[in-house]
């Protein structure tokens, strides 16, 4: 039986402490992001790959993230502590950067995303094990923390558009692989002392299958899924939409940069909408944002017109992410806690992205772009749909997850 006392409060750091450590490791880790994300699509177009080949070298690190990220969530928890861990996947999530970005042939592209895949995939989970945990009763002020990571996306996505703009795509990779390696350095040296060194016995792949014995942790697997299957069907094809619109690498960095924008301050004032309108309305309000956000690529006109789309998506991710955050941490055992973090973030996210990327190239290869942004929308539709079944009415997790 896995114990299911609360969390200890946090010792050694304040809670102002850990949204900032742990504030350094999100910079760092989706400033990481802010080069990649971008400019990838363009960097493999330019190397040979079509759009469906796009596609599915998008799918690769969601379908790796299946399997990797709870398994990275166990070992943490079976170690009681996210820092070697960290530093291993950053270390690993580096190599692949480096190997990537020697101009490879198309086929050496699928295994250097596989190992890149494999050093990612746990590392966001991972890190909100972490600050869930170190924050105890103070986990409202998350939201704060994540803003970093959104600062560091805008910042670095805008720098990367500059130096892509002048020296090619190839670039992103001298930005991308010193913040990925930075991002394990960073948790090694600035993050606390776990709340408890103590190792978690009878922790093990079941213990992530019997949180889903929960009815309501399980329709919100659903919904999760669905929702990041839309938020990622629309966001891989972004860019190449905005070079369909004639803009420039600077505009693509913009555009992206917008997205997160937007992200920063709806984080910083979560603490404060989940205080009026409950954390379940802000989720379910999330995965309507998304659909919007594929709506409007879908209509617009203009490459200025679909950046500006993008900033819903900001909203999106900032409600549904962090509503997701703290909704798992409050039904879910706390000897499970980076496991529960990588099956309802890192695993929901990574078949949504599978499944949204693998069927965006499929629709986007035959009725081109805007008829994929509608379905995207639609999508996100029906995700924000079941969301709210899932968590309109909450059960309690001890009576069925720790039984």
């Amino acid at each position: 039986m896995i114990a299911t006392a609360p969390a200890p409060a946090p010792r050694g750091q304040t809670a102002l402490a850990v949204v900032i450590t742990g504030g350094i490791g999100y910079g760092l880790y989706f400033g990481a992001f802010g080069a990649w994300s971008p400019y990838f699509p363009v960097y493999f177009s330019g190397l040979g790959a079509d759009l469906a080949v796009i596609g599915v070298l998008s799918a690769i690190p969601a379908l790796v993230q299946i399997v990797a990220a709870p398994a990275w969530g166990l070992l943490a928890d079976r170690i009681g502590d996210v820092r070697p861990l960290l530093l291993v996947a950053s270390l690993v999530a580096g190599a692949s950067g480096i190997l990537l970005g020697q101009n490879p042939s198309v086929a050496l592209l699928f295994p250097g995303v596989a190992i890149f895949a494999l050093g990612t995939a746990g590392m966001p989970a991972m890190i909100d094990a972490h600050v869930v945990v170190r924050l105890g009763a103070a986990r409202d002020r998350f939201g704060q923390a994540r803003a970093f990571g959104s600062a560091g996306f805008i910042a670095i996505s805008i720098v990367t558009g500059l130096v892509v703009a002048g020296s090619g795509a190839q670039t992103l990779f001298v930005i991308f692989v010193p913040l990925m390696v930075l991002t394990g350095v960073a948790a090694a040296t600035l993050f606390g002392r776990p709340v408890t060194r103590e190792r978690v016995g009878g922790i093990g792949p079941m213990g992530a299958i019997r949180l889903l014995n929960n009815r309501s942790l399980a329709l919100f697997f659903i919904g999760a899924c669905v929702t990041w299957t839309a938020a990622s069907g629309g966001l891989t094809y972004f860019s190449l939409r905005l070079v369909e619109q004639g803009a420039d690498a600077g505009l693509i960095g913009i555009g992206w940069a917008v997205n997160a924008i937007v992200e920063v301050p709806m984080m910083l004032l979560f603490r404060r909408l989940a205080r009026r309108f409950g954390v379940r309305a802000l989720m379910v309000g999330g995965a309507v944002a998304f659909g919007l956000r594929s709506a409007g690529w879908a209509l617009a006109g203009s490459a200025v017109a679909s950046v500006l789309a993008s900033s819903v998506g900001g909203i999106g991710l900032a409600l549904f992410l962090v509503g997701t955050t703290a909704w798992v941490a409050d039904r879910t055992p706390p000897a499970l806690r980076a496991t529960a973090q990588a099956l309802f973030l890192g695993t929901t996210y990574a078949i949504g992205a599978i499944v949204g990327a693998l069927a965006a190239g499929f629709i986007a290869s035959g009725w081109g772009l805007s008829v994929m942004f509608a379905w995207s929308a639609a999508t996100g539709l029906t995700g924000a749909a079941i969301t709210w079944l899932a968590v309109g009415r909450p059960v309690p997790w001890g009576r069925t997850v720790a039984g």
